[in-house]
């Protein structure tokens, strides 16, 4: 009896610590090699529904989650499991226990718009139960669950890397317990790797409460070589917001928070331990600022909603208002205020997290891309345009196409040579904002005032960025 006890528990553990074999397509929620998942083919088309309940205009977003574009997304999910309340125990919850429908459902409503530029790779991981994050001790049980759910993680990067990435760019994006992980990726395989680096467009580490570095040089913490974004253009940097109702205090981090634990630094998934008292910790401030503005398009699932036609998603603009808020060195996020205009018919889908008994520590966390999801868009764009400038993103074919812009600079007319067809011109400003759209190689930019633009040119096979200059 002693022996069957035994060889149950010896199982038990080695199921625990197994790997997790991402060769197998079963193991991950989105993959451009596994078709008929709910992201392959899906309408990412956004209608901006107005006070009326119209649709006062539709933005057309090409899917290219099965497409190589030459970009890359990886996304590392939140805690996704239904009921999670439930979940008492510090532990890991297996792959197979977790529901697949359940996590393509909540990563195509988060994250689905990062489609837009390229392959789309989400990984399944033995999720770490909630309160691994919220109230376990510092110590090597809360290290030593987090690193099964980092490890698949990282596992499954390595072997995207090896098998899929054949030069491309990298978008890394998560949220919450995703961020975490992701953030300890960034720290093991990026931060000394000049190399991975390069390929870095951004990490998005977003829905946690803390991203820390020293207060005299705005850098260290979590990574040594990696900055926070200090531009909407920069590449290879983090980026990272959360969201509360205005009038909250932006959430103090948890005693339990693992950039804590000193198990953490010594298994290398961070530069060094969180300094509580020292550290200041950041927000994104670049789109928002403190001043409060309107909040450009809460962008949510059409799902059942009677309004926005055959559109994927439906955006509301200026239902909300926004702005960045520190209140002190260790508390800050970005507020958010509906207001809407008078007689306005458009539901406040926040006010359904309210009565979340976590919300005062919460807030709109499981809104936060639902949030910022266009502000996040609009900066990727203009990191792509300004950081790939003249080069075709997918390596495998720079060698053998090439594209000229002329006259370079003009006063009118441009003219784009290329070998392939153009779907699709965006000309940017900037600040990455789109000013113009093009379908075609030849196009008169008279009417734009002088300055410098960036290009994003988009074929059947990939995509091209150049420089124009408007005199």
């Amino acid at each position: 009896m002693r022996l069957v006890v035994f060889l149950i528990a010896l199982t038990s553990c080695l199921s625990a610590i197994a790997q997790t074999n991402y060769q197998q397509l079963e193991n991950w929620v989105f993959h451009p090699g596994k078709s008929g998942t709910l992201i392959d083919g899906f309408n990412l088309d956004i209608a901006v529904i107005d006070e009326n309940l119209a649709t006062s205009s539709l933005i057309k977003i090409e899917n290219n989650a099965m497409k190589n574009t030459g970009v890359d997304v990886f996304f590392v999910h939140p805690t996704i499991l239904p009921n999670m309340s439930t979940y008492t125990e510090i532990e890991n919850v297996s792959i197979a226990d977790q529901n697949a429908l359940f996590l393509q459902l909540s990563i195509r409503g988060q994250a689905g718009l990062l489609a837009k530029y390229g392959r789309m790779y989400a990984p399944k991981y033995r999720q770490a139960t909630p309160p691994t994050f919220i109230s376990s001790p510092l110590d090597e049980k809360q290290a030593d669950i987090l690193g099964i759910a980092y490890n698949d993680v990282k596992d499954a990067f390595l072997h995207y890397l090896e098998t899929e990435n054949k030069g491309n760019k990298i978008i890394i994006a998560s949220h919450s317990q995703g961020a975490y992980l992701a953030g300890f990726l960034l720290r093991e395989l990026f931060d000394e790797n000049p190399q991975l680096q390069e390929k870095l467009v951004v990490a998005v580490i977003a829905g946690i409460a803390s991203n820390y570095f020293t207060p005299d040089t705005g850098e260290g913490g979590w990574w040594k070589n990696i900055p926070f974004c200090n531009q909407p253009s920069q590449c290879g940097c983090v980026m990272n917001w959360r969201t509360y109702k205005e009038g909250q205090t932006p959430t103090f981090p948890q005693f339990s928070h693992p950039c804590l634990n000193p198990n953490i630094v010594e298994n290398g998934w961070a530069y060094r331990l969180m300094n509580l008292p020292q550290d200041w910790f950041r927000q994104d401030s670049l789109y928002y600022d403190n001043q409060s503005r309107p909040l450009r398009n809460f962008i949510t699932l059409k799902n059942n909603l009677p309004y926005g036609g055959n559109a994927g998603y439906v955006a509301f603009d200026s239902l909300y208002s926004i702005r960045h808020q520190r209140s002190a060195y260790n508390q800050v996020g970005l507020m958010v205020q509906h207001t809407p205009k008078a007689n306005d018919q458009r539901p406040n889908l926040l006010e359904g997290e309210e009565p979340n008994p976590l919300f005062p520590t919460l807030g709109y966390h499981t809104r936060d891309y639902n949030i910022y999801t266009w502000a996040l868009l609009e900066q990727i764009d203009s990191k792509l345009a300004s950081c790939l400038l003249s080069t075709s993103v997918n390596n495998e074919l720079a060698s053998s196409k090439t594209i000229s812009c002329f006259p370079n600079p003009t006063t009118d007319m441009v003219h784009l040579q290329l070998e392939e067809d153009i779907i699709r011109v965006k000309v940017l400003n900037t600040l990455g904002q789109m000013v113009k759209e093009y379908m075609t190689k030849d196009f008169s930019v008279l009417d734009l005032p002088q300055g410098v633009y960036h290009m994003t040119i988009e074929t059947e096979n990939s995509m091209y960025f150049s420089r124009l200059q408007k005199l």
